[in-house]
């Protein structure tokens, strides 16, 4: 196998002929191809990995909520959740509910979520265990009480969006109040005017804190009020909550508390995880993910056919350096295991290559594409669409094994018809024509 490997290697040195550097051409051809691979594959992980992370931060590790509206007698229901998780649950009621925002005489937005926590006495709690580190959330604040009564939390994408600063006064509007005022006909869906409802005046906050979950989605749609404060704007009772939220030791590995909790929870409350509910999310990125890579195999396909012509040209090219070997004594299986040789270094090379262009490239992503940015006037994946402020990446060492493997496979089979094209030649004619 040392022959082998000795006279393959001298094939592939860099000489002054077409074949030499259509060799190295073909490395290029892997080399580009393992990195595209490596690259796209690593942003996708990165895009599931802080995805998944961002959920975890801005959402509760599971939710329980009735299905027959409100859950009423909500400190019953925390201490029923909290006592079903044996300890490692942490669990706070919450009203989450569409609202409507005017800053002075204006509308400024049409919906945002309304998301209530009791601040006073729930929040601190969460707080002190580390399962939802709202402070670290928070950018500026309001000195006193925190958030206060008709006090209210905005994100500092809305602080922009509606020109407003800490100690701001915005209305919030209830779609509930909102819908009595309207009356619709069934019949030809003709919206009025009810005349005989009430007019109402909708609820003034002040900007006490300002916050940001760098998730765009959150951020975009998501302010926080007290839970009093959401009861009354929402026309709930005050032990009325439209959710249970609940925090696990591990929210990466919670099925078995989940059925457990389900198990003991009664018929009319539903246990969803956070995996559950933005299943469709998670599942759309591993498809994605598996997508790109079979597409993208594609090019280090390529460039293993470009090796396949690159040997099939040496073949020829070294018809008398064969035919020498075999009247030497050298085996139909020694030249064709040379052929192959050089088709799985080509491989190895090309995929050291382009792991290493890869990494270079993922290092440096987010320079480059600022670069790129300035340079076209345009943003490559704007955070509107894809939620984060930087484009994220994570090399998986099991990925890059795969793709590596799996070139040094596709360049090694596409040196096969070269090299049994090798082993079959007849040396006295190959010598003779020589």
């Amino acid at each position: 196998m040392l022959t082998e490997c000795f006279i393959a290697g001298r094939y592939l040195k860099v000489r002054h002929s077409a074949v030499s550097w259509i060799t190295v051409t073909s490395i290029v051809g892997v080399t580009l191809g393992v990195a595209v691979l490596m690259i796209v594959l690593a942003v996708m992980t990165g895009f599931t990995d802080v995805m998944k992370t961002k959920l975890v931060e801005t959402q509760a590790h599971f939710q329980v909520r009735s299905v027959f509206g409100p859950i009423k007698d909500r400190d019953a229901a925390v201490q029923k959740v909290e006592a079903s998780g044996k300890g490692d649950v942490l669990a706070a009621p919450v009203i989450t509910a569409p609202a409507m925002v005017r800053y002075g005489k204006r509308s400024i937005d049409p919906y945002v979520m309304a998301l209530a926590f009791d601040f006073q006495k729930d929040l601190p709690r969460l707080q002190k265990s580390g399962r939802f580190d709202f402070d670290k959330m928070v950018q500026k604040r309001l000195p006193g009480e925190f958030p206060g009564r008709r006090g209210v939390i905005i994100s500092s994408q809305m602080a922009q969006r509606w020109h407003v600063t800490l100690g701001s006064k915005i209305f919030l509007h209830s779609t509930e109040k909102l819908t009595k005022l309207i009356k619709v006909d069934e019949a030809t869906g003709k919206v009025t005017v009810d005349s005989e409802s009430s007019a109402y005046y909708p609820t003034q906050f002040v900007v006490t804190g300002i916050y940001s979950a760098g998730k765009y989605d959150f951020d975009r749609f998501f302010l926080f009020i007290d839970i009093d404060d959401a009861a009354d704007l929402f026309e709930l009772d005050y032990t009325d909550a439209t959710a249970i939220f609940g925090w696990g030791k591990d929210a990466f590995n919670q099925r078995a508390l989940l059925e457990q909790l389900q198990k003991e929870m009664s018929q009319d409350l539903k246990v969803r995880g956070w995996e559950e509910n933005n299943q469709q999310l998670l599942n759309v990125l591993a498809v994605e993910k598996r997508m790109m890579f079979f597409l993208l195999i594609f090019i280090v396909l390529v460039a293993a056919f470009s090796i396949a012509n690159t040997l099939i040209t040496s073949v020829y090219q070294k018809t008398r350096e064969i035919g020498v070997l075999k009247a030497l004594g050298a085996s139909d299986a020694m030249i064709r295991r040379v052929f192959l040789l050089q088709g799985f270094f080509i491989g190895l090379f090309g995929s050291c290559c382009g792991i290493a262009l890869g990494a270079t490239v993922i290092y440096f992503r987010n320079g480059i594409l600022r670069f790129v940015a300035r340079v076209t006037g345009s943003e490559l994946f704007p955070k509107e669409f894809y939620y984060f402020n930087e484009l994220p990446a994570k090399i998986l060492l099991s990925d890059v094994t795969f793709i590596a493997v799996s070139s040094i496979v596709l360049c090694t089979v596409g040196a096969l018809i070269p090299a049994m094209r090798a082993a079959h030649l007849d040396p006295a004619k190959a010598l003779r024509y020589e």
